[in-house]
Formats: structure tokens, C-alpha cells, sequence
């Protein structure tokens, strides 16, 4: 009965990972799972990868693990996959998934030690598209509390949107287009504010320095480590590939400050130490749903106990553009504590957002003053 359950949950993730890429609009990726799926009812090797999956298949991302493993080899010059892959200079066609049904098993069967190692490896896109969105609630923090930023990021994977004041961003706003970012930077981020109108974005954020967590950071100056951060991006998402690779170069040049560590313990020794005449501020991306209860209640204890030591010399932020779980919309919030607003700080929601950052509604009720 165990195992029944168990291969209906990863059936039923499949289908919803499927029904997402539908949405997400990435057909490529759609049909590489539904090529899992198909074989994993069968018994074939998708069933003897995934058997025995301990723990929620679709929170912990059993489609995605498969999916990033076959663009991974695409990516290597699998012969047989790469014709289908615009991140290597092929096209998917529909008349064309029996062939990469083929090459998808083949790559499977020939590969299932590399592809169990590889499923021990945390989905991470790394999306810088999601700066788009941030932005938005640095330039408020920084407004408001009219300090220097210290940015600490949960769940930083290669720390690119660490690096969010070097890129250009184009924003198209109730009000207008803004700009805002270097012009001559190697990567410029598209994004629509919806709804309100937005306020002024602050002409200039300063950073005073900037880490990042995570249990397996990318080191990007790995090549194998590098692969497999671009294998996360759907292999028909040439945007969104594009978009890694200009972020990739930017770190290259600067890369920022990244540990190894469980994000419960690394939070609260950020928020608890916080220098003078600059602004803490705690921030994460599309990383909550991925933390078990246990590592949540923790770092909002920290928070909470963080919050009653604020002054405001030394104001802390905690921004999220994230969900509470995996089936949840995303959104942008942001709790702030200035030593003057009391322990529980003041928490603003600003509004729904695109998981990858291309839009977010701006909320009425959102007060910018």
C-alpha cells in the first residue's frame, strides 16, 4: 500500500509539474515530462530512478531533478537530445517527441548512476528575473530607513541576485516606463509593475557589503557546478538563459561572498550581529516552501527575538518574494524593525508576483508613504 502511494504522489507530481510548464509556457519541458511520466506508469526507468522517494515528490522537486538531468546531458552533447534544445542550438517540434522520447529513456538507462547523483543535487534556477521584483523592495527599505544596505541572502544558490545594483532593469509602470541601473551593464532585467502606481525608485541604493547561504552554493567557477545551474533553466526559455549568462559575467568579475550552511542557524547569526549606520537586511527568493517546519519556525524565532534588540542606528529588514508553499501564489513583503516601531516591527505587503519575475500587481493597499 506504501508503494502504491508513494509512485501515485510522484504520478501526481509529474502531472502538476506538467500542467505548470503548460502555464509557464515551455513546451520542450512539458513533453520531456510527459515522457517520464508515460514511462514511470510503465515501470521503466523513471519508476526505477524515483522508487522509494522519501519525502513529498513534489516539494522536493522530483520532476524538475529529472528534467534538469536531461537538459544537463543536452547541454554535454547527448547527440540524441541536443537536436531538441534551443540552449544548444536546436528547436523542439511536436512531431518530433518520439524521437526525443528515445534519446530522453536512452539517456536514463545509459546514465542511471550519474542520474542518481545528480537527483541529490537542489533544483536551482538561480533566476535573476526575480531582481526585477526585488528591486522594488530594496529601493523602499533604503528610503525609508534612508541608510546603506548590508545584504545577507537565505538560499543564495550562486548569489547572482546579490549583485542586483550592477544590472539594468526596464520597468514598465502605471505611470510610465522607468529605468533605472547601469545602461552599459552586461544584463538588463524586463519587468511590469501592475496596478498601484509604483513610487520613486531611489536614484541610488548603496551597499556597504554582501553574502549569501546555502546548503550547496555554485561555485561558479566550476564548470560541472556551472552546467548544471544553466540545466535548471528549461531548455526552451532563451530568455531566461540569456539572462544567467549576463548575470554569470558580472559575477565572474565580482563574485560574491557565498557559505555553506543550514539557512536557520546562518540567519539568526545575521540579524543578531548587525553593524551600526547601515540597514540588515534579510532577504530570499522562491526558497520558503523548500524548508521543512522545523528550519522556518526557527529562523522566525530568531527574527522575532532580533526584533527586540533593533535600534535605530541599526535597522533590520526581512524581504521576501517567495510563497508559503509550493502551491501557493508568490509574492513581495517585507517586515521592517527601525527601534522606533516596537519589537514585531512593521509588516508590508506589496503585492502578487510572477515566480520568475516578469510582473507583479501592485497592491492598493501597498502605502509607499
Amino acid at each position: 500500500m506504501k508503494k502504491n502511494q508513494t509512485g501515485e504522489r510522484i504520478a501526481n507530481a509529474l502531472e502538476a509539474q506538467i500542467h505548470a510548464c503548460d502555464l509557464l509556457g515551455s513546451p520542450l519541458t512539458k513533453a520531456v515530462l510527459e515522457i517520464c511520466l508515460e514511462n514511470f506508469k510503465a515501470d521503466g526507468i523513471v519508476a526505477s530512478l524515483t522508487r522509494g522517494w522519501v519525502g513529498d515528490p513534489l516539494d522536493d522537486n522530483v520532476p524538475l531533478r529529472l528534467a534538469g538531468f536531461i537538459h544537463f546531458n543536452a547541454l554535454g552533447g547527448d547527440a540524441g537530445l541536443a537536436p531538441h534544445f534551443e540552449s544548444c542550438g536546436g528547436v523542439f517540434a511536436a512531431d518530433k517527441k518520439p524521437d526525443l522520447a528515445r534519446a530522453v529513456l536512452a539517456c536514463f538507462i545509459q546514465h542511471e548512476a550519474e542520474a542518481r547523483r545528480f537527483f541529490r543535487r537542489t533544483p536551482q534556477t538561480n533566476e535573476t528575473g526575480r531582481a526585477g521584483i526585488l528591486l522594488l523592495g530594496f529601493s523602499e527599505i533604503a528610503r525609508r530607513t534612508e541608510l546603506p544596505l548590508r545584504l545577507r541572502e537565505m538560499g543564495a544558490s550562486a548569489g547572482l541576485n546579490l549583485l542586483f545594483d550592477k544590472f539594468n532593469y526596464e520597468i514598465e509602470t502605471a505611470n510610465g516606463p522607468v529605468t533605472w541601473g547601469a545602461a552599459d551593464s552586461a544584463l538588463t532585467i524586463s519587468t511590469q509593475w501592475r496596478g498601484a502606481v509604483p513610487p520613486p525608485l531611489q536614484a541610488d541604493i548603496e551597499i556597504t557589503d554582501r553574502a549569501g547561504c546555502d546548503l550547496f552554493p555554485v561555485a561558479i567557477n566550476d564548470a560541472e557546478a556551472r552546467r548544471a545551474l544553466e540545466a535548471w533553466v528549461w531548455g526552451d526559455m532563451s530568455a531566461r538563459r540569456a539572462r544567467l549568462l549576463a548575470a554569470l559575467s558580472i559575477a565572474d568579475a565580482s563574485p560574491p561572498e557565498l557559505q555553506r550552511a543550514d539557512a536557520a542557524g546562518w540567519v539568526a547569526a545575521q540579524i543578531m550581529q548587525r553593524p551600526p549606520r547601515q540597514t540588515t537586511v534579510l532577504y530570499h527568493s522562491i526558497v520558503w516552501p523548500y524548508l521543512d517546519v522545523s528550519q522556518r519556525m526557527a529562523i522566525e524565532s530568531a527574527f522575532a527575538q532580533a526584533g527586540e534588540t533593533v535600534t535605530p542606528d541599526a535597522p533590520l529588514a526581512w524581504l521576501k518574494m517567495d510563497h508559503d508553499h509550493i502551491q501557493s501564489f508568490s509574492h513581495l513583503s517585507y517586515r521592517l524593525w527601525t527601534g522606533d516601531n516596537g519589537p514585531e516591527g512593521e509588516d508590508v505587503f506589496i503585492g502578487p508576483c510572477h515566480p520568475h519575475g516578469a510582473d507583479i500587481e501592485l497592491t492598493e493597499a501597498f502605502d509607499a508613504g
